[in-house]
C-alpha cells in the first residue's frame, strides 16, 4: 500500500459520505468464505485516484441516505414537502461528476486504466439515476457505456468483472424496458462445465445462457408469436431446443457443485443459490415458450412456478433480516420481484398466482428498477380480468388470456397506465387492446 497524493480539496462532510459508501459496500459483501464481485474494490481504488469517481460516490452516498431515510422517492424529488440539503448536495456533486466524466471520456483513447475508470464511474451514474427513479437517464448512461464495452472488451482493455457487471445491467434493461434485446450476448457457445468451481462461475455461465434466451425472445421469437403464429422455421425450433438443453446441463452442473459446497455454506450462500435457481427456471420457461403464441403452453410449467415461489420464500427469509443494511438500488442484482411478477402473470393456477401476488405485496424493498407495489397492482388486475366469471378451479380458456402487458408509471400521482393485449378470436385473429389506469 502507498499513500496516494491528495488530488482535490474535500470537506469533512464529503469525507463522511465517502466513508459511508465504503461501509455500505462492506456490509453488502458476503461473509463466511463467500465471494464478492471484483468491481467493488475497483470502485474504492478508483475513488481514491480519480475526482470523477470521488464526486460520484459522494453524490450517490447522499442520495442513498436520503432514499433510506424517506423510503419512497419520486423522480428528481422526494415525497416529503421540500427537498433536503442532503439531496441538493447530491445533485450538485452529481453534476460535477458528470462534467469530470465527460472530460475523462474525451481523453481516454485506448488507455486501459482510463477506460476502466470511465466504466466504473458509469456504474455510479447509473446507480444514481436508479435511486432518483430516472430510469430513462440510467438507460442512456448504460447504452453509452455498453458501446465502450463492446468496442474495447475484445482487446482486453476491460476487467472481466466490470464486463460481467455491465452484462447484468444489460439484462436488467432488456427485461424491464421490453423494447430492446441484450447486446452483450456471447457469440460462441462454450461447453457448459461438468462442475462449477465457484458461484461466480455458475452465475456468469447462467447469465450468458439467459442472455441468449432473452435475445431470441426479443428478436425472432416476438415476430412469430405476434405476427406469424404457427410459421416458425425449423432451424429456430432447433435453436430453442439447444438453449433448453444447455440450461439443463447448467442445472445438473450447478446441483452437483452446490451439493459439494452446501456442507460448508452459510445463509448467504444458500440465498445466492436460491436466486440463481430462480433465474434458471425463468430462463427455461421463457426458452420453452418463446416461439409460440398460445398462452396455454405455460400450464405445463406449473411445477416450475411452484418451485420459484418456494425458492423466493427461502431467499426472502434470508434477506429480510439484512434489508436494512443492504445496498440500495445496486444495479447488478437479479432479485425475486421480476420472477414473482412473471409467475403472477404467466401462471394461470389461481392459488399459485395469488401466492405470487401476495409475496409481491409484502416484498420489503425494491430490486433495482423492479418495484413490488406497482407490479403487484398490475398482476392483480390481470388476474381479475382473466378470471372474471369463472369458478375458482375452472381453467382459463385461451381466448380470455392476456398475452402482453405494457405500463408507464407516474410516481407523483402513484398511478400506472397499463396496456392490455388479448386475442379473443384465436391465434390468427385481431388483437384486442385497451388501457387502464391503476393505483398502488
Amino acid at each position: 500500500m502507498r499513500q496516494l497524493p491528495r488530488l482535490w480539496e474535500e470537506s469533512e462532510q464529503d469525507t463522511r459520505y465517502v466513508q459511508y459508501f465504503i461501509e455500505r459496500l462492506s456490509l453488502d459483501m458476503p461473509s463466511c468464505g463467500g465471494e464478492c464481485s471484483h468491481w467493488r474494490p475497483l470502485i474504492i481504488q478508483a475513488m481514491h485516484q480519480e475526482v470523477a469517481v470521488r464526486q460520484g460516490v459522494v453524490a450517490l452516498s447522499a442520495v442513498m441516505q436520503e432514499r433510506l431515510a424517506y423510503g419512497s422517492l419520486g423522480i428528481h424529488g422526494f415525497d416529503a414537502p421540500s427537498r433536503s440539503g442532503r439531496y441538493l448536495l447530491g445533485l450538485k456533486k452529481y453534476g460535477r461528476a458528470l462534467s469530470s466524466l465527460q472530460k475523462l471520456v474525451r481523453d481516454m483513447g485506448s488507455d486501459r486504466y482510463l477506460i476502466q475508470v470511465a466504466l466504473l464511474c458509469g456504474i455510479i451514474c447509473i446507480w444514481f439515476e436508479i435511486l432518483v427513479r430516472d430510469y430513462l437517464a440510467a438507460l442512456g448512461h448504460l447504452e453509452m457505456c455498453l458501446k465502450i464495452v463492446l468496442k474495447e472488451g475484445p482487446f482486453g482493455n476491460i476487467d472481466s468483472e466490470i464486463q460481467g457487471a455491465y452484462a447484468r445491467m444489460d439484462m436488467q434493461a432488456s427485461l424491464y424496458v421490453g423494447i430492446r434485446a441484450p447486446v452483450t450476448v456471447p457469440g460462441e457457445m462454450s461447453p457448459v462445465p461438468y462442475v462449477f468451481d465457484s458461484f461466480n462461475q455458475a452465475e456468469t455461465c447462467l447469465m450468458e445462457e439467459y442472455a441468449r434466451v432473452v435475445h431470441l425472445f426479443r428478436n425472432a421469437a416476438s415476430f412469430y408469436r405476434n405476427h406469424q403464429p404457427g410459421c416458425v422455421p425449423l432451424e429456430l425450433v432447433a435453436y430453442t431446443q439447444t438453449l433448453q438443453a444447455r440450461l439443463e446441463l447448467w442445472k445438473s452442473a450447478f446441483g452437483y457443485s452446490y451439493s459439494c459446497q452446501k456442507a460448508q455454506g452459510s445463509p448467504q450462500t444458500s440465498a445466492r443459490a436460491s436466486l440463481l435457481l430462480i433465474q434458471y427456471y425463468i430462463a427455461l420457461v421463457t426458452a420453452s415458450t418463446s416461439l409460440y403464441a398460445e398462452e396455454t403452453l405455460y400450464d405445463q410449467f406449473l411445477y416450475a412456478f411452484k418451485r420459484i415461489l418456494l425458492l423466493a420464500r427461502s431467499s426472502n427469509a434470508c434477506h429480510e433480516s439484512a434489508a436494512a443494511t443492504s445496498l440500495v438500488g445496486v444495479p447488478m442484482k437479479m432479485g425475486v420481484i421480476y420472477p414473482l411478477y412473471f409467475v403472477a402473470t404467466r401462471c394461470r393456477d389461481s392459488a399459485v398466482r395469488q401466492e405470487a401476488i401476495d409475496l409481491l405485496s409484502s416484498a420489503p424493498y425494491p430490486d433495482v428498477v423492479w418495484e413490488a407495489p406497482v407490479l403487484a397492482s398490475v398482476a392483480r388486475r390481470a388476474k381479475e380480468i382473466e378470471e372474471l366469471g369463472l369458478d375458482c378451479n375452472q381453467p382459463i380458456p385461451e381466448f380470455r388470456r392476456l398475452h402482453s402487458l405494457g405500463w408507464a408509471i407516474d410516481y407523483e400521482s402513484r398511478q400506472v397506465r397499463v396496456e392490455f393485449h388479448r386475442r379473443s378470436n384465436g391465434m390468427d385473429g385481431e388483437w384486442d387492446e385497451w388501457e387502464e389506469c391503476l393505483s398502488w
